[in-house]
């Protein structure tokens, strides 16, 4: 079971957080209903837990651009990785095409404002019947078994995209 310190996560979360079960909800200044949440999945790397980082925006309409909510997930995250050194998997979701987008968005919100000397991100990408999967792994380099995480991520996505990257 990973760990959270929800008072934490608001010392630097621009919205505020709610929990409601599993998942963490916040509202913007727009509107807009967010819900954050980590699923275990059955994928075990390099020996360690794999938990699947699901972002929801739970109306269906469009907003503006708000840096509140990047910084606001960013402050989820962060939070997930100060207390836990699990494996994190990030897939973009795919039932609107925009999964590209999506998975550009969040690797450029992470590379914005990560510590690149704290993390290392795997990334991998495939087609499924003409959709485009989008996935990667984010994982603390505080973790001891960082190489075995990355060789089993590493092998799994080349038998799954058939050696591309």
């Amino acid at each position: 079971m990973i760990k959270f310190s929800l008072r934490h996560m608001l010392e630097s979360s621009p919205y505020e957080l709610i929990l409601s079960g599993d998942s963490f909800v916040f509202q913007t200044d727009f509107g807009i209903h967010y819900s954050v949440s980590f699923n275990k999945e059955d994928i075990v790397l390099g020996e360690c837990d794999t938990y699947q980082l699901i972002i929801r925006k739970i109306e269906e309409r469009r907003s503006c651009y708000d840096p509140k909510v990047e910084k606001t997930i960013l402050s989820i995250i962060s939070e997930f990785f100060r207390l836990n050194l699990e494996v994190m998997l990030y897939m973009c979701d795919t039932s609107d095409g925009k999964e590209e987008v999506r998975n550009r968005l969040f690797l450029s919100w992470f590379e914005k404002y990560a510590d690149k000397k704290r993390f290392t991100i795997c990334k991998a990408h495939m087609e499924i019947e003409g959709e485009g999967l989008f996935f990667c792994i984010i994982v603390d380099n505080r973790n001891p078994k960082l190489v075995a995480i990355t060789e089993d991520f590493n092998e799994q996505a080349a038998l799954l995209t058939g050696g591309k990257p």
